[in-house]
């Protein structure tokens, strides 16, 4: 179950744009999502990996919801709260790699 906690973000995004491929085909996607979408499960590899810098992967992404929230782009909602909530959730994850890997505590988790 910890691997796979890495991987939230990924598995969320998935299937978000597979929802919106079934319902609207995978031409409205923009080729920019699938690197996006790579980014995030290479974060999610080094973290299980106890590799506490490959959040910074995550941390890019959360960079450009924050960038794309405050712009007007006609988006249906707003990214920024949700750039803040994957900020907070990579810091937090990026502590625990940091903590497993400096105190060896994985035995604990």
């Amino acid at each position: 179950m910890k691997k796979v906690l890495y991987f939230f973000p990924f598995i969320l995004g998935c299937v978000f744009y597979g929802v919106i491929i079934i319902i609207d085909g995978i031409s409205n996607i923009n080729p920019f999502v699938w690197l996006a979408l790579l980014m995030l499960f290479t974060c999610g590899i080094l973290l299980k990996n106890k590799k506490w810098w490959g959040s910074f992967f995550g941390i890019l992404i959360v960079i450009l919801l924050i960038y794309m929230g405050n712009r007007e782009t006609g988006q249906i909602f707003n990214e920024t709260p949700f750039g803040i909530l994957m900020c907070i959730y990579y810091l937090v994850c990026s502590i625990i790699c940091l903590n497993m890997s400096k105190w060896n505590l994985a035995q604990f988790l």
